[in-house]
């Protein structure tokens, strides 16, 4: 009975980890998601050679939408 105890510890341990590992890995997909977009926004600001960020401030946006479902499909998961 006493060599259950530390494989239980030892699974909580495991299941700890892959729990900070999945949601700090959403973190940096959100990160990513809007860095892309801001990035695509300003070359493509600069491209047509606008004066207003309007293509960075749009696909800034895009990218926190993005973002934000990757963040609730991967949350959602069981």
């Amino acid at each position: 009975m006493k060599n259950e105890t530390p494989n239980k510890s030892s699974e909580k341990k495991q299941s700890d980890a892959s729990t900070y590992a999945k949601y700090s890995s959403v973190g940096f997909q959100l990160i990513a998601a809007v860095m892309f977009g801001f990035t695509a926004g300003y070359f493509t600001d600069l491209f047509f050679h606008l004066q207003l960020p309007i293509f960075k401030t749009l696909f800034s946006f895009g990218g926190v939408l993005l973002g934000l479902y990757i963040v609730i499909k991967e949350v959602s998961k069981p």
